[in-house]
């Protein structure tokens, strides 16, 4: 499964990003202190089978007893009304009708699994958000995208068949891994990282929108999509070659190979999992004409934590604001995210509207590998 560069003509634009993780209640909070090197990682109050608290990144402003569905809504409501805030300060007047809110979820509100249909959790968390969106949101319409770390790029495709439209579109993303199911299925599977297992998934929670749009002042643009999946996931006797993530690469950086261009920030989902290590390693040999020598790679769920569906909304809201900051090595961005039923999405973002950097790229002069 891929997707066609033509199907929206890449006029999508991003703006007004917003997030709430470990490190702060906001995209610029966290951005700084993950700049700054701050960490967010702690005790839980989850106890493992071996009697030891569970390490994991956690918000700190939510109570550490507060159960995982109101964590879900505090987070989801707190980001929403951040990004409502921006497109109010922005200026230009809001669509006539209520926005169209395309929101990635975790896989276990998924009715079953691979499926778009939501189970009664996943029914009665979107009406419980819907209550809680800001007064003149009412009404926005909900579609739901239970699919773990690659829901991000599968509402991306959805996002940009209504780029065109009339209607405010969000985008974005919710998640926590502070749900003892979860944590209960990570120990039973040895994948819970803690101080004796190294080879593990640390816990995290996270939520991040932003509004796209065709026009107006946009803070980057989707400038490549691709969607795959990777037959061999994490579990599978069989070895993973990341076939998945290639897929999904090829088709986002698609635009880059026309060109001749290479990229210098690239932003990954890797945990602390060998599993994981392997797959950035395969991404690195499969993609090495346009992987910039000079790299900055990025790999901020191992100090985030597993945020889940909010991954790849999460991780385009902090190269927009890095762009935003003048601190970005690139004016291009290549992000992938996948899940652990072996969902694969990958993006490509340009701080410039697609047609300039498509100019600017033709211009760039090809960097050879030292």
């Amino acid at each position: 499964m891929s997707a066609s560069r033509r199907a929206a003509g890449w006029r999508a634009g991003l703006a007004h990003a917003e997030a709430v993780t470990c490190l702060g209640e906001s995209l610029a909070e966290t951005a700084l202190l993950m700049r700054a090197g701050i960490s967010g990682v702690g005790l839980s109050d989850f106890v493992d089978a071996e009697g030891h608290r569970v390490v994991a990144c956690a918000c700190p402003a939510l109570p550490p007893d507060l159960p995982s569905r109101e964590r879900l809504l505090a987070l989801a409501a707190h980001a929403l009304a951040g990004v409502h805030r921006r497109r109010v300060a922005s200026g230009p007047p809001p669509a006539a009708r209520p926005p169209i809110l395309l929101l990635g979820l975790p896989a276990r509100f998924a009715l079953e699994p691979g499926s778009y249909e939501l189970n009664v959790g996943g029914r009665d968390f979107v009406q419980r958000l819907s209550a809680a969106l800001p007064p003149d949101w009412a009404g926005a319409d909900i579609e739901a995208f239970p699919f773990g770390r690659a829901a991000g790029a599968i509402a991306m495709a959805r996002a940009l068949q209504l780029a065109e439209s009339r209607r405010d579109v969000i985008w974005g993303g919710v998640d926590t891994l502070l749900h003892w199911p979860a944590l209960e299925a990570l120990q039973q599977r040895d994948r819970l990282l803690t101080h004796e297992n190294v080879d593990g998934v640390r816990p995290g929670e996270a939520a991040a929108f932003a509004m796209v749009t065709p026009t107006g002042p946009e803070d980057g643009w989707v400038a490549g999509l691709g969607l795959g999946r990777e037959p061999h996931p994490v579990g599978s006797e069989a070895p993973c070659r990341s076939d998945g993530f290639a897929q999904a690469l090829a088709s986002a950086v698609e635009p880059l190979r026309a060109a001749g261009r290479r990229c210098a920030v690239w932003t990954l989902d890797a945990s602390h999992e060998k599993h994981a290590t392997r797959e950035v390693q395969n991404i690195i040999a499969r993609f090495g004409d346009v992987l910039d020598p000079a790299t900055d790679l990025r790999m901020p769920l191992k100090a985030l934590g597993d945020v889940g569906a909010a991954a790849l909304p999460l991780m385009a809201a902090l190269v927009l604001q890095d762009w935003a900051h003048g601190v970005a090595r690139d004016g291009l961005a290549v992000l992938a995210a996948g899940s652990d039923d072996g969902a694969r999405g990958a993006l490509l973002l340009a701080a410039r509207e697609p047609d300039a950097a498509a100019r600017a790229a033709h211009r760039h002069e090809r960097k050879e590998p030292a």
